[in-house]
This record gives C-alpha cells, sequence and structure tokens, in this order.
C-alpha cells in the first residue's frame, strides 16, 4: 500500500512537473551542437563586437543598437550551453554562467550607449569565454 502511494505520489509530481514547464505547448528539443552554437551564433556576434572594439566603441544610436543585439545572442547561447545535457564539465558550466551574468552589464552598457558599462561587461564576458576556451579550445600549434 504504501509503494503504491509512493508511486502514485512520484507520478503526480512528474505529471505536475511535465504540464508547468510545458504551459504553452511547446517542448525545448536541441538541434544544435555546442559547436553549432559557437560557429553560427557567437562567433558573428562576437566578430562584430570585435569590429566596434577596434574602432573605439559603438558609434551612433544604430551601432549601439547592434551591439545591443549582439551581446543578446551571446548570451542567448551561453544559455543554451546550459539546456538539454550539452555540458560537458564545470569550465563549460562555469563559463556559460559568467558570459550570462556579464553580459546583462554590458546589454544595459549598450542600451544606454554608455561606453565605460559596454566596455567593462565586455571584459567581464570575454573573461567567461577565456574560462571554457582554455580547456576546450587550445591554440593551433
Amino acid at each position: 500500500m504504501k509503494k503504491t502511494f509512493a508511486a502514485g505520489v512520484v507520478a503526480c509530481v512528474m505529471v505536475a512537473v511535465v504540464w508547468a514547464d510545458n504551459r504553452d505547448g511547446h517542448v525545448y528539443k536541441k538541434t544544435a551542437s555546442v559547436h553549432d552554437l559557437m560557429e553560427y551564433m557567437v562567433k558573428p556576434a562576437m566578430d562584430k563586437i570585435k569590429t566596434y572594439r577596434e574602432a573605439g566603441g559603438p558609434s551612433g544610436k544604430d551601432e549601439w543598437k547592434t551591439a545591443f543585439g549582439a551581446i543578446t545572442m551571446v548570451n542567448e547561447a551561453a544559455q543554451l550551453v546550459l539546456m538539454d545535457g550539452r555540458i560537458k564539465d564545470d569550465p563549460w558550466r562555469d563559463g556559460a554562467s559568467q558570459v550570462i551574468a556579464a553580459s546583462g552589464d554590458a546589454m544595459m552598457g549598450a542600451y544606454r550607449m554608455d561606453a565605460d558599462g559596454y566596455g567593462k561587461g565586455l571584459k567581464a564576458m570575454s573573461a567567461g569565454c577565456k574560462t571554457c576556451h582554455d580547456v576546450h579550445k587550445k591554440e593551433k600549434e
């Protein structure tokens, strides 16, 4: 009797969790590898950010808006890295978490067209990227 009751409770909890996570009818299904996320989301966004860094920062409303969008893509990719079994180890988890936290500051700097806040946020984002890249993306010898 106790086992049946416990099984029933567990089943109810599982149904509740699935229902709560699927209220809008969409279930996330991974389609991109970490390599794909880096190649098709992060690299183009970071190339744009690098262009602005080399120019001394974004200038004008359109460039700040583009910088904001690029940082947003890096943030989204970092969140996707943490989802659906993509994480290999602590450096991935730690690096992605650092990027997510720092990108919020960089996005706010870009939104406010605040070069100092933008720059500090990007520096912290780079540290998060380095956390993972030091382990998983060795320099070509």
